[in-house]
């Protein structure tokens, strides 16, 4: 039985005679100041240390042992105690983040909102990266900051709602819910400066403060810094088992000269694919017919698809596949041998889709939080390994996304507020070649990126109306106009020379009459977009 400390917090003696029948360890008592919480912290021993609330019944043993035996590093109650949507200056900055998503309180998903008051953490992630920040006006605000910590740093952060008491009062905060200053020093710790500064006038534009009060933080912005962050290095555990079943799921469109060696790669993997299944919609002039006599031995199937769409085709993959695993990856992919035995290695019990690494001549070297192991707040189709199981909590893809960008990122949406558990690992590595031609490219969706509009003058990288719809579908009000403050202020940006950047700016001030205009039709367009598929419990993993 794993060791756990428990650290009760009281004001004064309240802690007399609570939580007495503690015995999976150590007990002690702190105040429910950040100050005192991180003093107290600092000093506890044990496997991992629950931090309890003294008003809360201590969580059973059962639950307890689940969690520890699970892939997470973190579980906290933050959700039911209310710690939803704080700080409230988060939205200025990161607004449709995966993360920032408003989650189902009352089912476990990953969260990095934790509140002090219902914690339990291992060890290690207390010694590597450190405890809560003495600093902060609240507790709140100190779980905040500390909870996006641990998941910026690679730890596995979950709100479990068993840790708390049923009829928990949301927002019954002792010392209050975080402060202003809470969530700028926030954002100054994890963002910098600029986003600092940047929440600050938002708030002001936006009247969720007075410029008196603004003022009154612009200290705190002078002094946002980013530090930064150590990586988590989370403690061994026993790999997800090698011999289990994986369909490929692979759609393809004119990408034969790249698909015909992807083929040869997976009949070379050390972990043979249970399945591999194609679905062509080259056009029919130029389809070839021998694709599951390319490699023999291969386990090939192919479908035929006239009408070209890449959720239509991957549901289409999705229900004829009878793995327990599905493994998604693009037909211009190079694969190593061990891909389909890495990522199974990382689909431990718990953990539902590992994503991994892509290589990319064209990209550059990743930002740094893709640079290690995390909590994943994206979902690529190109490599990715799915628990076919978890289909059953969030749907397949949409179909009204075909022909154009965001379906990926809209199931995973839907897998993270089901509670799915996404697991990003880069060490898990394919090389994309980036084909000139084929896939969403012949829907010319992909004309223009950001990097592409950074080096140019007049180019702007405008989102599509399926990005707007994600705003529509998981995010408030509040964050989609945010998002698009930001996506108007990001046209002026520029790479390059001081001149480069100041013609850019004088061209885009011209034309930003004309960006309003057409992000605004394009949410117009989003608002009545079709509602994401209902999720289908039929779908069961095999047996």
């Amino acid at each position: 039985m794993t060791q756990i400390e428990l650290l009760t917090l009281a004001p004064g003696d309240t802690a007399a005679g609570v939580h007495d029948a503690w015995d999976r360890g150590a007990r002690r008592c702190s105040g429910p100041s950040p100050a005192a919480v991180a003093r107290a912290l600092a000093t506890t021993a044990g496997e991992a240390v629950l931090v309890l609330d003294h008003r809360f019944p201590l969580p059973a043993d059962t639950v307890l042992d689940r969690l520890l035996a699970g892939p997470a590093d973190a579980w906290h109650g933050g959700l039911a105690i209310g710690l939803a949507g704080q700080p409230r200056f988060y939205d200025h900055v990161n607004p449709l983040w995966m993360f920032n998503a408003p989650l189902d309180p009352t089912i476990e998903a990953t969260s990095w909102r934790l509140s002090l008051r219902a914690l339990l953490v291992r060890r290690s992630v207390l010694d590597q990266l450190g405890g809560p920040l003495g600093s902060f006006d609240t507790l709140a605000g100190s779980a905040l900051e500390l909870g996006l910590r641990w998941i910026r740093a690679g730890a596995l952060v979950r709100h479990v709602p068993d840790l708390v008491p049923a009829g928990t009062a949301a927002g019954n905060f002792d010392d209050g819910p975080p402060t202003d200053a809470d969530g700028l020093g926030l954002i100054g710790r994890h963002h910098g400066r600029t986003w600092a500064g940047w929440a600050a006038q938002r708030a002001v534009v936006t009247r969720e403060v007075t410029p008196t009060a603004a003022r009154r933080l612009v200290p705190l912005v002078r002094a946002a810094s980013m530090d930064p962050l150590p990586h988590y290095l989370p403690p061994q555990r026993p790999p997800g088992a090698p011999d289990r079943t994986v369909s490929v799921i692979l759609p393809t469109i004119d990408r034969y000269p790249y698909l015909e060696p992807l083929l040869h790669q997976l009949a070379a993997q050390t972990t043979r694919p249970h399945q591999v299944l194609i679905v062509d919609q080259t056009p029919r002039p130029r389809r070839r017919h021998d694709l599951a006599e390319v490699e023999p031995g291969l386990p090939v199937t192919v479908f035929e698809q006239d009408t070209p769409g890449q959720s239509t085709a991957r549901n289409r993959a999705l229900q004829a596949a009878t793995g327990e695993f599905v493994l998604f990856i693009d037909d211009d992919d190079e694969i190593g041998p061990d891909l389909i035995a890495d990522h199974l290695r990382r689909l431990t019990d718990g953990v539902d889709a590992s994503s991994g690494g892509v290589d990319d001549a064209t990209a550059g070297p990743p930002p740094e939080g893709f640079r290690h192991r995390r909590a994943n707040d994206n979902f690529p189709t190109n490599n990715t390994m799915l628990r076919r199981s978890a289909l059953a909590r969030s749907g397949l893809f949409d179909p009204a996304f075909d022909r154009l960008p965001m379906e990926d990122h809209d199931l995973g949406l839907r897998l993270h507020l089901a509670g799915a558990t996404l697991l990003y690992d880069p060490d898990v590595l394919v090389y994309h070649h980036h084909a000139p031609a084929g896939g969403l490219r012949v829907h010319g969706t992909r004309a223009v990126t950001r990097a592409s509009s950074r080096r140019s003058v007049r180019q702007r990288n405008l989102p599509a109306v399926t990005v707007l719809v994600l705003g529509h579908r998981y995010g408030t009000a509040r964050q989609r106009r945010e998002a698009q403050a930001i996506r108007i202020l990001s046209t002026l940006s520029a790479e390059g020379s001081p001149w480069r950047r100041a013609r850019r700016l004088v061209v885009q001030l011209a034309l930003l009459p004309s960006t309003v205009r057409r992000i605004r039709a394009a949410d117009t367009a989003a608002a009545v977009f079709p509602g994401p598929p209902e999720p289908d419990g039929r779908w069961e993993a095999p047996r």
